[in-house]
């Protein structure tokens, strides 16, 4: 059921990368060299000759051709066309010094520092190469947020944001500067997936402390108001799934799965029209994120409506979220999120339980550099799975993930079954994402108590669905024990419990259990769904009698050998390939 056709084989080739270039680690250089430079240079003022290099490479390859001559059969040259291999030669090319170089130059030379500056001594580097500057610059400000945090000005925050939006214009306005650039689909994905990032800090940051801003930061914030502004992002990332005309695509393949329209597009278009139409696709993802993130669910889950979700009629060809692991983690992390605010527990937990099986079997695949924000998200969608369970008992939980949660959280999974507040709110607040105010603080005004009551509002949402089910674990073990019970019978049973109170408890009980769940192997939109019951137990009320029914289908025996065959077919498999 949870299955998403991809054996670990197959997962490096659906993203367009080899097993050697996930176990890369860094790149290698020499060490004397290094020496060299380190001693030598100061950061603020010189940047080492093999910075310098570096970057001129990189430029180089940015901007590096990939047509050659066509001739026809006189050898005359009639054109030129498009040379796949010179193409993936770039590709590669770009994506290691993306991926290996730039991380690991970072770490020998600018640890807690930032890099050269983009035009004091980046810009007369490279000619004044404009759009390689923009793409420095997404590097550059992307590199700042990640080691120096908190550090990081105003005006550079505000010169980050004007530099995506000065890049994304010009990536869609198709001059001809732009024709020739092609970039690899893990920085396409980084690059909205950062864009989304700095807008959800930024909200924060202004929303943060603000009475105990100087002035002036508070009036450039006041002059900004357009920076980070949340209808900016969205318009923006709207803007790019419009002109990419990739929703337009995606609904085509869905009337005609077998027309493959997304995959031979991808497959056909190379340079700018590439970068275009990825750029688009991910930022359907991204709009995703950023709904969820401002408790808009039901926005969150339409907008992913057209994606290409695997289907048991297509399933041979892997989803195009899936060619970057990240992009797929962070879409089934926030739909998963979605459907438990929603209260469609059931959805979300087989919606993250996919992503935490894949991750189970792909660790050896993880890049290093990845592997520590992987872990995290995967523990997050662990405590999310932990909490639905807990509200929402279901009767098809992955085997495996089930026995997680039990070995690692088996304390807490019983004070949350009971129903205490305070291991919900730990729970919750580890493993959600962080809520941000999606509108404009009022800066004559530093004492409203607006952005605190909205940051809150999905905990607290969230919290009343907790306390109206404080009493149902009860109620719902002494159901499991009898096929009739009195009202007053039940009530003494559950802490003397008011029969009217009871009465309410139980029809809260019957709606709690009974929500839309999306089948299993169905296309449509993720809001699409029917009807259904995830408890094991169904019961009616009559005349003060509770008739109750056992729904639990009888465990077979091929089920139980089905699953410890496949335990020892492993455990056999780990023995022999152990060295004697």
């Amino acid at each position: 059921e949870f299955d998403d056709g991809l054996d670990a084989a197959n997962i490096a080739a659906a993203q367009d990368l080899s097993r050697q270039h996930y176990l890369g680690g860094e790149y290698d250089m020499p060490e004397d060299e290094y020496n060299d430079y380190a001693a030598q240079y100061d950061p603020h003022f010189t940047m080492p000759q093999y910075v310098a290099d570096f970057l001129r490479e990189f430029q180089d390859l940015i901007h590096r051709d990939v047509y050659v001559q066509e001739k026809d059969e006189y050898g005359e040259i009639i054109g030129y066309k498009p040379d796949p291999l010179v193409r993936e030669q770039k590709l590669n090319s770009i994506r290691e010094c993306y991926e290996v170089r730039f991380s690991s130059i970072s770490d020998r030379f600018y640890k807690q520092q930032p890099w050269p500056h983009p035009i004091e001594q980046v810009a007369p580097l490279v000619e004044n190469d404009d759009v390689f500057i923009m793409l420095y610059k997404e590097l550059y400000f992307r590199h700042m947020y990640a080691r120096l945090g908190q550090a990081i000005s105003i005006e550079q925050r505000i010169e980050s944001w004007e530099n995506y939006i000065l890049l994304f214009d010009r990536i869609f306005s198709d001059e001809d500067d732009m024709q020739s650039i092609d970039l690899p689909v893990q920085w396409l994905w980084d690059m909205v997936d950062e864009f989304v990032y700095q807008y959800q800090d930024f909200c924060r940051f202004r929303t943060k402390d603000i009475k105990k801003r100087p002035q002036s930061d508070i009036d450039l914030l006041a002059s900004k108001l357009h920076v980070y502004d949340t209808m900016q992002v969205l318009g923006t990332l709207n803007r790019m799934v419009s002109q990419s005309d990739i929703n337009n695509i995606l609904r085509e393949d869905k009337e005609d799965p077998d027309g493959f329209r997304l995959h031979i597009a991808l497959s056909s278009e190379i340079g700018i029209a590439h970068v275009q139409l990825v750029l688009g696709y991910f930022s359907i993802v991204c709009m995703c994120r950023v709904h969820a993130s401002c408790g808009d669910f039901h926005t969150a889950l339409k907008s992913v409506e057209n994606l290409d979700f695997k289907s048991s009629e297509n399933s041979h060809q892997a989803p195009v979220y899936m060619r970057v692991t990240s992009c797929y983690i962070t879409l089934y992390y926030f739909m998963g999120y979605s459907y438990m605010m929603m209260r469609r527990y059931m959805d979300a937990v087989r919606t993250m339980s996919q992503v935490v099986l894949y991750l189970s079997r792909t660790q050896h695949l993880t890049r290093p550099y990845q592997y520590e924000q992987l872990n995290k998200r995967s523990e997050q969608m662990y405590k999310l799975i932990a909490i639905c369970i807990s509200l929402c008992p279901q009767r098809s939980v992955e085997d495996s993930i089930m026995q997680y949660i039990q070995d690692k959280y088996s304390d807490q999974l019983s004070r949350l079954s009971k129903g205490e507040e305070s291991m919900y709110e730990e729970f919750f607040g580890f493993a959600g994402p962080k809520a941000v105010y999606p509108g404009i603080p009022n800066y004559q005004d530093l004492n409203s108590r607006e952005i605190g009551q909205t940051v809150s509002q999905q905990w607290n949402t969230f919290l009343a669905d907790i306390r109206q089910q404080q009493k149902l674990p009860l109620i719902r073990s002494y159901l499991k024990l009898y096929t009739t019970l009195s009202t007053g019978k039940l009530a003494s049973f559950a802490e003397n419990m008011p029969e009217d109170k009871l009465r309410s408890n139980l029809l809260c009980l019957k709606h709690k259990t009974i929500g839309k769940v999306k089948p299993v192997n169905r296309g449509g939109s993720p809001l699409d769904g029917e009807l259904a019951s995830s408890s094991n137990v169904d019961f009616y009320l009559e005349k003060g009698v509770i008739h109750i029914a056992d729904t639990r289908v009888a465990p077979t025996f091929a089920h139980y050998f089905t699953k410890h065959i496949a335990k020892l077919e492993s455990l056999v498999s780990d023995l022999s390939v152990r060295p004697a």
